[in-house]
């Protein structure tokens, strides 16, 4: 049995600040930011640093690069024009690696009949990425599983890449969609992956789900979320945004724990959910994450959303202290 600390609700601490990543322009109903990836002071230089990708009035996408002295203050360095979604940073021999979800574009979309699917850039410094290249689609029919209405989302999307050892790698990704009523857009109904000699592949599918939704799970009724999965002393934990419906049928989304031997088969742990919606920027959906351990502190960075239909999200996070053995699964570690 994996040795890997239970997180109890009661052991983090929301930054009175939160949130503390909002839009740089007054926020509109619709407007969402999500998905922050992290680097802490020392890893790429002394300041630190976060990824994400958002969309404003237009639903036209960007991916954004934020500095910070602290993690609370940030500046806005740059966005990019790149039509992605949900994405994740990786170090791996030198090289930052990015992997997004790409939303299709039409000729994409005709070729592979998928509206998302996931690819991957590298680069030197952060600043200069490489052109995409594709590595992941939905192909089997659990993957493609959607509803009709009120548009099509046929998705591989949330990718997460892991070190495992020396020349074993895996990408943690999403798949199938359910459409969330009061809010008509899409989130993940599976979580499953695929393993690889390099992080850039070739990659070999696992072929099944290793989340599903679980009416026997109240934080998992409707959908598995996404999953980001961390080194825990002789195995693994994983923190994931559960997709739910209350007993009045609105849906919303948590952060909950899990712990595995090999990364394929989970448990819950008995203290979930960790990070529920409760008030605020975060009063229906608290959803993908980022952890990074900076001297005794954890945080855990995550994006809100406020309500449902119209609503709009931001990046906030929340702090626990003095928590041993979980690392990220990267060379940079």
């Amino acid at each position: 049995m994996t040795a890997a600390p239970v997180f109890r609700r009661s052991d983090w601490r929301d930054c009175p600040e939160n949130p503390v990543i909002g839009f740089f322009r007054t926020p509109r109903a619709g407007f969402a930011i999500g998905d922050p990836q992290i680097l802490t002071p020392g890893q790429f230089d002394g300041l630190w640093h976060a990824f994400y990708h958002g969309f404003y009035e237009d639903f036209t996408p960007f991916y954004h690069h934020l500095s910070s002295p602290d993690g609370v203050r940030w500046t806005l360095e740059r966005k990019w024009p790149w039509r992605v979604g949900p994405s994740a940073l990786f170090h791996e021999g030198g090289d930052w690696i990015v992997y997004t979800t790409v939303v299709a574009a039409r000729e994409e979309f005709e070729a592979c009949g998928a509206t998302n699917f996931i690819a991957w850039r590298k680069s030197p410094d952060l600043e200069h990425w490489s052109d995409p290249v594709p590595v992941l689609y939905p192909e089997q029919d659990w993957e493609r599983e959607h509803d009709e209405k009120p548009y099509l989302a046929v998705q591989a999307r949330n990718p997460h890449m892991v070190r495992l050892a020396p020349g074993r790698f895996r990408l943690y990704y999403s798949a199938g969609t359910v459409m969330l009523p009061l809010c008509n857009y899409e989130e993940p109904k599976y979580v499953s992956f695929a393993d690889a000699p390099t992080p850039f592949g070739p990659f070999v599918k696992h072929g099944s789900p290793i989340l599903s939704p679980d009416p026997r799970i109240p934080h998992r009724n409707y959908g598995a979320g996404a999953i980001k999965v961390f080194g825990a002393d002789d195995g693994y934990t994983a923190l994931y945004n559960s997709i739910y419906l209350d007993g009045a049928g609105r849906p919303h989304s948590a952060i909950n724990q899990l712990f595995s031997e090999d990364g394929i088969v989970w448990r819950e742990s008995p203290e979930n959910p960790v990070l529920p919606p409760t008030e605020g920027f975060k009063s229906q959906f608290v959803y993908q994450l980022d952890l990074v351990r900076f001297g005794g502190e954890l945080r855990l960075y995550y994006n809100g959303r406020d309500g449902w239909d119209g609503a709009t999200e931001s990046i906030g996070f929340s702090s626990a202290y003095d928590v041993p053995g979980i690392r990220k699964l990267w060379d940079l570690e």
